[in-house]
């Protein structure tokens, strides 16, 4: 018989939400799977797109972000910011040929312990039938990993921030927090810049040879 995979999951939760809802659930004795390991942040809105894509490089199989509803930020807007980033890092992802599963952004209150445990179960479960990283892809692991680490390091230019901070203003101004709608701004106005940095849209989700580009490489 053969055992399921274990995956390494890296946790950014809300301080006041997300954290508190996972607190909550260890005090209420919750069973759920103990693959998390947690990274508490103020807000979601300080998640920057390189810390999922630096995560992955660093090691971890997927990667779960954690906030308040929308609406219910403490700092008014934060999450709708954490989803123009997530939006962004899937979108890289894509380009990079990793499943967009690995990474999760999702709501729980600080009285929502149950839902958290239910959030973190079905998403490890998700992990889990994916695989390694890497094996899913039908990629080397350790040539992903050095793209995810070279995409990071892109992601913190000034042509990806200054197409992130529009669309985020794009977003404000139109007041439509769709994800579908959020995903669409974010690829308008940092298209141009990721094609350029890592690579295009995948046109089929068939198996091809990865290319590495010179400047994914490691300097010796």
């Amino acid at each position: 018989m053969i055992e399921p995979y274990n995956p390494k999951i890296l946790g950014f939760l809300c301080n006041w939400c997300c954290y508190t809802a996972a607190d909550s659930a260890g005090v209420g004795r919750y069973q759920y799977p103990p693959n998390l390991r947690v990274i508490r942040i103020m807000c979601t809105g300080r998640l920057d797109p390189s810390f999922p894509l630096e995560g992955l490089a660093a090691g971890a199989d997927a990667i779960f972000v954690g906030g308040c509803h929308p609406g219910e930020c403490h700092y008014q807007d934060g999450n709708y910011h954490a989803l123009v980033s997530a939006a962004l890092v899937h979108e890289t992802l894509a380009r990079l040929g990793v499943h967009r599963e690995r990474f999760l952004i999702d709501w729980a209150s600080a009285a929502e312990g149950p839902n958290f445990v239910k959030i973190i179960t079905r998403f490890t479960k998700r992990a889990a039938e994916l695989g390694a990283l890497g094996s899913s892809e039908g990629f080397d692991a350790a040539v992903l990993r050095q793209r995810l680490g070279a995409a990071a390091e892109l992601a913190r230019g000034r042509k990806l921030r200054t197409g992130l901070l529009n669309a985020a203003k794009e977003m404000l101004a139109g007041g439509d927090f769709a994800r579908d709608t959020i995903a669409s701004l974010v690829h308008g106005k940092c298209d141009k810049a990721l094609t350029e940095l890592v690579g295009e849209m995948p046109r089929a989700r068939e198996k091809r040879p990865m290319v590495v580009p010179n400047f994914y490489c490691t300097h010796k």
